[in-house]
């Protein structure tokens, strides 16, 4: 009887949904597909945190384009994320359009439901051996 209320219990936990939290990854590739030049300050809010947004201004053309940090890398070969709570870490690593190892190392942090970027780190490797395989968090990274 033990056994038969076991598989049940199994296969019933098989069949049920369970939402999970968006990944980091995939909420990178929400930024990295809706934002542009165009939008970059009107959408800002909805993919970085208030804190690195309150130290920027705005309507400087270079701030922009920092927010635009995507358009460095062109060609991504792998992610690592780590999550602890509600903050957590993302390490993207791939090539610049010259073929040249880059890595965005970005700390998110959990706001009103949704991961925001809170710090950016574009690390301009000399070599792809130089590649983090761990998530990495841009104060792990000396400026």
């Amino acid at each position: 009887m033990r056994v038969l209320l076991f598989l049940c219990t199994l296969l019933l936990g098989s069949c049920a949904t369970h939402e999970q939290g968006k990944s980091l990854y995939s909420t990178f590739l929400d930024y990295e597909s809706n934002t542009s030049k165009s939008n970059i300050i009107q959408s800002s809010p909805s993919f970085f945190s208030k804190n690195l947004l309150n130290q920027l201004n705005l309507n400087s053309l270079e701030v922009a384009e920092q927010l635009l940090f995507k358009g460095y890398m062109a060609k991504k070969i792998n992610n690592f994320e780590m999550i602890l709570g509600t903050s957590g870490c993302l390490t993207i690593n791939g090539f610049d359009s010259e073929n040249m190892p880059i890595s965005f190392n970005l700390k998110y942090i959990k706001s009103e439901q949704r991961w925001l970027i809170d710090e950016i780190n574009v690390f301009f490797a000399s070599d792809e051996a130089d590649f983090s395989q761990t998530a990495k968090c841009p104060s792990e990274y000396n400026n």
